[in-house]
């Protein structure tokens, strides 16, 4: 297996998504993070292809659209249309709505790039009346992707599907398992690659090398002398190089995270008896671990599985002016220093210039935990 190829591994989503188009297929681009039924959109042969390109230049471009206070994912997947990146270049259509501000800003901006947008509401809360709400904002999903089509898609369909990703959820759990015991045989970085595969190539091309992975990696050789770290936060896209910085440079190990980008994506499983579209509504409102949600669900659980990852400490990761992470953190760390959980708290961006002071920061705190 070729590791953290980004550059090879946008090659390929490229390459797969030219084939899905000229099979007839369609594709979305979908800039939430996580609360999206993907399996919906593959039983409507439509590729959801997930937005989670992020870096300095496109960040910079995304300046020239939005303020330097905003979100820097909605500014860089600004800058992503705006250089026509080449994936990004190969979307028919935008879903956004009211996920966050960064995803809204998004959509208001779609216009200018002749991306035609459909919208999805997303509750804030897990209340009897938001899930009522939420199913039904999927119903009227699976209506549009069909109008959108000219196919029906039928139940059956859509428990294949979720069957399918429900494969992959299951592969990547497994792997987690070598990750979070000690000695651990597989580097956070690896899983947060893994997971971006799944995201731009879809399960089908990635299930037989998830198989291939887990037949060979009792044969590695252990990951030893390392401090243990969760990370939480908001989520890291493919082109910040945040975990390399934390495990290549300053000889971390993330054994655990609550993250969009990584183990909140296959934490879960999508019941598989019962009324499909039901069964995914409450998959991705009742049990996703975004800091969007209120109450932020991440105190309820976050000890349980900082304590089963056997971790040392946390590192609290926020993009500046995440609405969704910053907002609440005051009340997170209370949360945690209550448990005595040591935690370093870095707020960032996609800019390059400050990366020689995190990196001392994080070796500080790798060494007092170690």
């Amino acid at each position: 297996m070729e590791l953290f190829s980004i550059n090879n591994l946008i090659k390929k989503a490229v390459e797969n998504i030219n084939q899905i188009k000229e099979s007839g297929r369609l594709v979305v681009g979908i800039p939430q993070h996580g609360i999206i039924p993907d399996e919906l959109f593959h039983a409507g042969g439509i590729f959801p292809l997930h937005l989670t390109l992020g870096g300095r230049a496109e960040q910079e471009i995304g300046d020239e659209y939005l303020s330097p206070t905003t979100c820097p994912f909605g500014r860089a997947t600004i800058g992503c249309f705006d250089e026509k990146n080449e994936l990004y270049s190969k979307i028919d259509y935008l879903l956004t709505g009211t996920f966050c501000n960064g995803v809204q800003n998004i959509g208001n901006y779609a216009k200018y790039f002749d991306l035609p947008v459909i919208k999805f509401i997303t509750p804030h809360t897990t209340s009897n009346s938001a899930f009522t709400f939420f199913l039904d904002e999927i119903l009227k999903l699976k209506v549009e992707i069909e109008k959108i089509t000219g196919k029906k898609i039928s139940k059956n369909e859509i428990s294949k599907s979720i069957k399918l990703y429900n494969k992959v959820r299951k592969l990547l759990r497994e792997l987690n398992l070598y990750r979070i015991n000690i000695p651990s045989k597989i580097q956070g970085l690896e899983l947060f690659y893994l997971v971006h595969k799944v995201f731009l190539l879809g399960p089908e091309i990635v299930i037989p090398e998830l198989e291939q992975i887990l037949s060979d990696i009792k044969d590695r050789d252990p990951i030893e002398k390392k401090a243990r770290i969760f990370l939480t936060g908001s989520g890291i896209c493919l082109e910040d190089n945040f975990y390399e910085l934390i495990e290549n440079e300053c000889n971390g190990l993330i054994v655990g995270d609550d993250l969009w980008s990584g183990y909140d994506f296959y934490r879960v499983d999508i019941e598989e008896n019962g009324d499909p579209i039901e069964c995914m509504a409450k998959k991705y409102l009742l049990y996703n671990m975004c800091g969007r949600m209120i109450p932020d669900p991440r105190i309820n659980y976050i000890f349980n599985i900082y304590r089963e990852c056997k971790a040392q400490g946390i590192i609290y990761h926020i993009l500046k002016y995440c609405d969704s992470y910053s907002g609440l953190k005051y009340e997170f760390k209370k949360s945690l220093d209550k448990k005595q959980i040591p935690v370093l708290e870095l707020e960032r961006d996609f800019a390059e210039s400050n990366i020689g002071q995190f990196k001392t920061r994080i070796e500080a705190f790798l060494e007092m935990i170690q």
